[in-house]
């Protein structure tokens, strides 16, 4: 698996998203995560945190407290 010190606030940030909504903004991102097995595309917009995804994010989700909206 990944170390966590490899991902980004940024790409933290996208997997939170994805978590709360099922949808990400920046669609560049989302392609990398997938293809990281990160996320999943269900449906057309409509994207899903893997195992591996909900793992990065629970471990790097220490580095996100502060950050506002």
């Amino acid at each position: 698996m990944e170390n966590i010190s490899e991902l980004s606030r940024h790409e933290l940030l996208a997997l939170k998203e994805i978590y709360l909504t099922g949808q990400a903004s920046d669609k560049e991102l989302v392609r990398k995560l997938v293809e990281e097995e990160m996320v999943v595309d269900i449906e057309v917009d409509n994207l899903l945190l893997t195992h591996k995804g909900r793992g990065l994010l629970v471990r790097g989700s220490p580095s996100l407290w502060g950050v506002g909206p």
